[in-house]
């Protein structure tokens, strides 16, 4: 059987971080290699890892100084030995049959990637995320991949990173070595990763059950207030967007990102005009206007969405 490397970074979030690792060590698949980065946690975080590695042997702790949360899983993704790999933030949880599902899939069709759906948590409520439209059953390459993860309105249960599993060679850049995140990104390493893994990615599959329970805090990184954080965010996707252009990817795909990269803006937009910021107000509405007419395009049959661009952008 082969081993499976989780990898969890660890940061103040002890009471999301039991039923997060209740539900890793009770998966049906048992050949897992548990790697839990303490981040610096200031909250009892780090004991409770510590308690679980004492009754569960596959879990291997790490604790180190604050270095953030991309420097924590560029430490996991150092220690992991498995075949394949996956990741789990601490504050989420996912069902017990994810990774025999996905793992099946990687071995039985030889591939790089395997996705599976998700739910999105709401305090006390989960919703599962739907695609629109539907994804093929069978295996897919690079470029539909692609197109599942940036078309978010008709893919929506396909996008980010950890709801998939991959096989260890994916993971490894064109000349050699581990793709590694972004440390220098507050927010939206993520982001860059997954576009990196994406396009090494030459056999993939969706796996229509949702597993992964996507817990949105108002705490977490998504829901920051912090500007420097949200520039980091649209930089994510400016990088992104290099990358694509590089590699000559598809018009289309490349005007998706470029339509999320608005869509932060605007988000930043109203975060700063909040907070009184008008140089950070200024800035990300010039930001707006670089991707007018690709937002625009992209959300004709979302009048709600254009109108409101138009007014943030004079805001």
């Amino acid at each position: 059987m082969k081993k499976i490397s989780v990898i969890v970074p660890v940061y103040n979030t002890k009471e999301e971080l039991i039923p997060c690792l209740k539900s890793i060590c009770s998966q049906t698949y048992k050949e897992l290699e548990i790697i839990c980065v303490d981040d610096g946690s200031t909250d009892g975080s780090g004991q409770v890892v510590d308690e679980f590695a004492e009754k569960d042997k596959r879990i291997v702790v790490f604790h180190q100084k604050n270095g953030g949360e991309g420097n924590a899983r560029n430490q996991g993704l150092a220690m992991a030995t498995g075949d394949y790999l996956a990741f789990c933030d601490c504050d989420d949880w996912i069902g017990q049959g994810m990774y025999e599902n996905l793992a099946r899939a990687l071995e039985n069709d030889h591939l790089d990637l395997a996705a599976s759906g998700w739910y999105r948590v709401t305090g006390p409520s989960f919703l599962e995320m739907k695609n629109d439209l539907p994804v093929n059953p069978g295996v897919f390459g690079r470029d539909e991949l692609l197109k599942y993860l940036y078309m978010r309105d008709s893919y929506r249960g396909f996008a980010y990173m950890w709801n998939k599993l991959y096989r260890r060679e994916a993971l490894e850049g064109r000349k050699g070595g581990r793709i590694l995140f972004d440390e220098t990104l507050k927010l939206g390493g993520d982001v860059v990763y997954l576009a990196d893994v994406a396009l090494r990615v030459k056999r993939a599959k969706y796996i229509g059950k949702a597993f992964y329970y996507y817990n949105q805090r108002e705490e977490s990184g998504c829901h920051t207030k912090d500007v420097e954080k949200l520039r980091d965010w649209v930089r994510a996707y400016e990088i992104v967007l290099e990358k694509f252009e590089k590699e000559e990817i598809s018009q289309e795909i490349i005007d998706y990102v470029k339509r999320f990269m608005a869509y932060h803006c605007s988000n930043a937009v109203e975060i700063a005009a909040a907070q009184g910021n008008e140089e950070a107000k200024k800035d990300f509405q010039q930001r707006m206007q670089l991707y007018e007419p690709e937002y625009v395009s992209l959300n004709r049959r979302y009048p709600e969405r254009v109108q409101r661009f138009y007014q943030l952008l004079k805001r």
